[in-house]
C-alpha cells in the first residue's frame, strides 16, 4: 500500500492543482476553436490526456531531479529524493504512461500525432532546462501550449490565427505563475545552482510578473474581438484578471507564501476564463 501511495506521489495525483493548470487552457481551445460545445469524443480524449500527460511530466521531471530535490526543502520528501522509489520502478511507469498516452494521440489524426511527438521531447528535455537556461519557465510556457495546438490540427485540421494567439497568452500566462511558484526555492535554487526566473529577474521579478498578465490578458481580449464575443465574456476576464492582481499585489516583497498562494490562485484565473469561453457556445 505505501508503495502505491508512493506511485500516486510521483506523479502528483495528490496534488491536482498542476492537472486543472494544464486543462484550463486545453479547455479554452476546445470551446474557441469548435465554435461552441466541442465533440464529446474529443473531450474526453484531451481531458484524459491531460493528466496523462502531467503524470508522465512529473515522473520524468523528479527521475532527472531526484538528487536536486534532496536538497530542496520543498521537494526532499518526493519519493525518488526518498529513494522509496527505484530508478527502474519509475522507469517502467514512465514508459506505461507513455504508451497509454500513445493510445490516446493515435485516435486523433496525423497532424495531431506530430505535435504530440514534439510536445513529448519539450517534456523529456524541460528538467533539464533548470541547468543552462536562464528563464526555464518560458520553456515550460511553451511546452504547455501544444495542447492548445493539438486541438486546433484536431479540430481545425490546421494551428488557426486564434490558435496562435491561445498559444502566445497561454505562454505568458504560465511564465507568470510558474514565476510565483518559484519564488518559493529561490535560497534552495541559488544554493544548488539552479537556474530560475526570480533568480534571473531579481529585484525586477514582481514587474515582469505584471508585464506577463498583462501580455496574457490583453491578448486574450484580442481573441474576444476577432470571435466577435459577447459582453460576457470580457467580464469574465475582468475577473479573472481582478484575482490575479490582487494575489499580484501581495507578493511585492517576494515572500514565499504569499507567491505559492498567488500560484495557487491562478487555477481560480484559468476557471474562469474557461467560463467565459464557455459563456459564447
Amino acid at each position: 500500500m505505501n508503495k502505491i501511495f508512493s506511485f500516486i506521489s510521483l506523479v502528483r495525483l495528490n496534488k491536482p492543482i498542476g492537472i486543472f493548470l494544464l486543462l484550463w487552457p486545453t479547455l479554452w481551445a476546445l470551446w474557441l476553436l469548435s465554435n461552441g460545445v466541442p465533440n464529446l469524443r474529443v473531450l474526453g480524449i484531451f481531458v484524459l490526456g491531460v493528466i496523462l500527460t502531467r503524470s508522465l511530466g512529473c515522473a520524468i521531471n523528479d527521475l532527472v531531479d531526484r538528487k536536486i530535490d534532496a536538497k530542496v526543502s520543498r521537494t526532499k520528501n518526493r519519493p525518488l529524493a526518498l529513494k522509496l522509489i527505484s530508478i527502474h520502478e519509475a522507469f517502467y511507469l514512465i514508459i506505461i504512461l507513455v504508451i497509454f498516452s500513445l493510445v490516446l494521440v493515435f485516435q486523433l489524426n496525423i497532424y495531431a500525432i506530430k505535435i504530440a511527438s514534439i510536445a513529448l521531447i519539450l517534456i523529456i528535455l524541460y528538467p533539464f532546462t533548470k541547468r543552462f537556461l536562464p528563464i526555464p519557465q518560458a520553456f515550460l510556457g511553451i511546452t504547455f501550449g501544444f495542447s492548445i495546438l493539438m486541438v486546433s490540427v484536431s479540430v481545425q485540421s490546421q494551428i488557426t490565427l486564434e490558435a496562435w494567439l491561445l498559444f502566445v497568452a497561454n505562454a505568458f500566462w504560465v511564465l507568470a505563475y510558474d514565476t510565483h511558484y518559484a519564488v518559493a526555492d529561490m535560497k534552495d535554487d541559488m544554493k544548488i545552482k539552479i537556474k530560475s526566473a526570480p533568480l534571473t529577474f531579481g529585484k525586477a521579478t514582481m514587474k515582469i510578473i505584471a508585464s506577463c498578465y498583462l501580455v496574457a490578458f490583453s491578448v486574450l481580449i484580442l481573441i474576444g474581438i476577432l470571435s466577435n464575443y459577447s459582453f460576457v465574456y470580457f467580464i469574465f476576464l475582468f475577473i479573472a484578471f481582478s484575482i490575479a492582481l490582487n494575489v499580484w499585489k501581495k507578493c511585492i516583497l517576494l515572500e514565499s507564501t504569499a507567491n505559492f498562494n498567488a500560484f495557487i490562485s491562478n487555477n481560480y484565473v484559468g476557471f474562469l476564463i474557461f467560463v467565459g469561453f464557455l459563456s459564447q457556445s
